[in-house]
């Protein structure tokens, strides 16, 4: 994977934001997570994800100061001191995972992880992320199936929220663009992006673009998909899309790789209980998610993904 990344670089020459985000995203959170790793002890690993948790809990609380004063998007979303409500998202989303891996064992905190587990989905509703809602009841939903506890109750319980959200979305501007299928929708701006991704990739698929220039590049297909509906795309919304435009074939192949070997471990190798449903739901969340936001390539989302990689 690293090796896709860096030569992407060399050969599109984009070498100071190439490498600024080879070092920060990549070789800084690596060597951090495997430094957490390595100096805190396999029976405090879960520390770790409680420290995350915790500090979710605080991003949580300022965001809803922000709510309350009424620091939103045009559109009523809230995104807190975050670039875009979905990376606020992004950012909760695991914490919730945490929590409810870490509710059973630590019993006597029942009250304080009820408090803050319900801040923490509260912000995330406000948010109004689509993309973050399914994928964390999907995560959610393999996580119990796995766990041999989803049971028919669950699973109403589960299509009962469902169908709340949706109700509570009907009467919005997002959700009747969406379903529509509104020209300016965030769809089908994601679909615009996407095909500008593909056409990029027709021209360099083996080795990539190079990390920090799909701006650029971006822009220069607007002359095929006349009228473009977003100009500012630092990313081409989703996961697989990043690595292998960013990385090259390689780049793609050695992400999957490692998230195969990375599953076959949790499940041959890893005994803990709480710490296999924490990376189970985390990791499956990241990947779902990542089908239609970039889920890695910011520095924090970086850090979370390598940190959850080497505890696990």
């Amino acid at each position: 994977m690293l090796f896709g990344l860096f030569f992407s670089v060399l050969v599109n020459k984009n070498y100071v934001p190439g490498v600024g985000i080879f070092i920060s995203w990549f070789l800084l959170p690596i060597f951090f997570s495997l430094v957490a790793s390595s100096v805190i002890s396999s029976e405090k690993r879960k520390n770790i994800f409680l420290a995350y948790y915790f500090s979710a809990f605080c991003v949580a609380l300022i965001s809803l100061v922000y709510y309350f004063f009424g620091f939103v998007t045009f559109d009523g979303r809230l995104q807190g001191f975050f670039n875009s409500p979905n990376y606020l998202a992004m950012c909760l989303a695991p914490a919730i995972f945490i929590g409810y891996g870490l509710f059973f064992e630590l019993k006597k905190q029942k009250n304080i992880f009820l408090f803050s587990g319900a801040s923490i989905v509260l912000v995330v509703y406000l948010t109004y992320s689509y993309a973050s809602w399914i994928a964390i009841i999907i995560s959610l939903g393999i996580v119990l199936a796995l766990k041999r506890e989803m049971s028919w109750k669950i699973s109403l319980m589960g299509f009962l929220i469902l169908v709340v959200l949706l109700f509570s979305q009907m009467t919005t501007s997002k959700f009747s663009a969406l379903v529509s299928y509104d020209s300016r929708s965030s769809l089908a701006s994601r679909l615009m992006i996407w095909h500008s991704a593909e056409k990029m990739l027709e021209r360099h698929w083996i080795w990539g673009i190079g990390a920090g220039n799909f701006q650029e590049k971006y822009l220069e297909n607007q002359k095929y998909f006349p009228p473009y509906l977003e100009w500012a795309v630092p990313h081409p919304h989703n996961l697989y899309l990043a690595f292998w435009l960013y990385g090259g074939i390689f780049g793609l192949i050695g992400f999957l790789m490692l998230v195969y070997f990375w599953f076959l471990n949790l499940f041959m190798v890893q005994k803990n209980p709480q710490l296999k449903l924490i990376g189970l739901g985390v990791m499956v969340y990241i990947l779902l998610h990542g089908l239609v936001d970039t889920t890695y390539f910011k520095n924090d989302l970086a850090v979370v993904f390598w940190l959850l990689f080497s505890v696990i």
